[in-house]
């Protein structure tokens, strides 16, 4: 007696597996059941020794059908299994995708039911489809951007939430919530650095796309350890620090966020005093400090233009040598900050963004890493003309307890 082919469909629409489960079942064929992507790789790999195929819609619930895709792609002994996009997603682009996702076939929905069992054993016998290199590398840079933007919009979330908590004073329940959440980053986490590693492999050294892709992967890297050590927001000073060139995190800073001073079409620039003194601090708290303040710089300019597109768009960042440290100024052309407004800018949950713009949290976790590191931060504005922000670190700040 022939050995029945075990399939794994992982669809969160019920009535959408009962379908394939009936039509694959009356051909002699055992289908599994996953509700989301989450779930599907977990039976996967429960299951591994004893799958023929891998069915997958890409429209599922928190963890997508791509993301998963790439997700089994990378474990062991998932490169004999074929995995099959059954989807709505009919285009030719989205055929394209599924494939450089880690997809083996596609399988647009409605199902035939003349043709489906048929396409079915055809993957089963070994059937791959095939995708042009070049679309390969077009689409496998896609999915790796949106991975790392739904990511940093997860993470996000998470350190939003964190915080309401924390200034409610409940860190014993944060500590548990944080480890739990970042558990579950570890997913998206793996899908994005599997994409970004098939693309430098792909990617010669020496072409412009090859240093983009070193700067994800160094801040997929960056993200993971932030999401492993997520409760060091609520106390800075236990995160692991070292001796940090500031010019190198502004300059990465400023790569990280280029593309969205150039949406915004505001120029910004860079000056930097030679020989700088080192700072003791953590580089990914820094790093956050950067960033938050150059994307607040870049919106403020942005909305000025909307009231006056004659305006200057500028954006600078100077850094010099202090008497005791170093002297970080972030100065823009926007739209300026109303007087009234000052004294809140660093209280958490205070925002002076369009409703649903802002969390009110940036420049209150700003301000506390900056404190953390001996520093102090200080603000000068005019409405109708700009903002600095003007950063003081001390070069000589070292930890305590060594």
């Amino acid at each position: 007696m022939a050995a029945v082919h075990r399939i794994l469909y992982v669809e969160d629409n019920p009535a959408n597996f009962r379908l394939v489960e009936r039509m694959l079942r009356d051909h002699g064929y055992e289908v599994l059941h996953a509700r989301d992507g989450f779930e599907g790789i977990q039976k996967a790999i429960e299951e591994k020794d004893s799958l023929d195929l891998i069915l997958l819609d890409i429209n599922l619930p928190g963890m997508d059908g791509y993301e998963a895709a790439t997700k089994l792609k990378t474990l062991p002994g998932f490169d004999r299994i074929p995995i099959v996009a059954v989807t709505v997603n009919s285009l030719a682009r989205d055929r394209k995708r599924s494939l450089a996702a880690g997809c083996d076939g596609y399988i647009p929905k409605p199902i035939s039911p003349e043709t489906f069992p048929e396409q079915i054993r055809a993957y089963i016998r070994g059937r791959r489809d095939r995708i042009q290199p070049s679309d390969e590398r077009f689409y496998l840079r896609e999915h790796a951007r949106r991975l790392v933007q739904r990511l940093e919009s997860s993470l996000a979330e998470l350190r939003i939430t964190h915080e309401r908590i924390r200034h409610k004073d409940k860190l014993a329940t944060l500590g548990e919530m944080a480890a739990g959440l970042a558990h579950e980053l570890n997913n998206p986490l793996s899908s994005i650095m599997a994409a970004v590693e098939i693309l430098l492999r792909r990617t010669p050294p020496e072409t412009p796309e090859r240093r983009h892709l070193d700067v994800i992967y160094r801040n997929v890297t960056r993200l993971q350890r932030l999401a492993s050590g997520l409760t060091s927001f609520a106390r800075p000073s236990a995160a692991e620090k070292t001796w940090v060139h500031v010019t190198e995190v502004l300059e990465e800073c400023l790569l990280v966020t280029r593309h969205e001073f150039r949406r915004r079409r505001v120029s910004v620039g860079i000056q930097t005093a030679p020989e700088l003194p080192p700072v003791w601090a953590n580089p990914d708290h820094l790093h956050h400090v950067f960033v938050n303040l150059l994307r607040n710089a870049a919106q403020a300019v942005e909305a000025r233009l909307a009231e006056d597109p004659a305006a200057p768009a500028e954006v600078a960042v100077d850094a010099c040598a202090s008497e005791d440290g170093l002297v970080v100024s972030i100065t823009d052309t926007g739209t300026g900050i109303p007087p009234e407004y000052h004294d809140r800018l660093f209280t958490p949950f205070f925002t002076t963004k369009p409703r649903g713009q802002g969390t009110g949290l940036g420049l209150y976790i700003v301000k506390q890493i900056v404190e953390d590191l001996g520093g102090r931060i200080e603000v000068r504005s005019l409405v109708g003309e700009g903002t600095t922000f003007r950063l003081h670190l001390p070069a000589a700040a070292r930890r305590t307890d060594a």
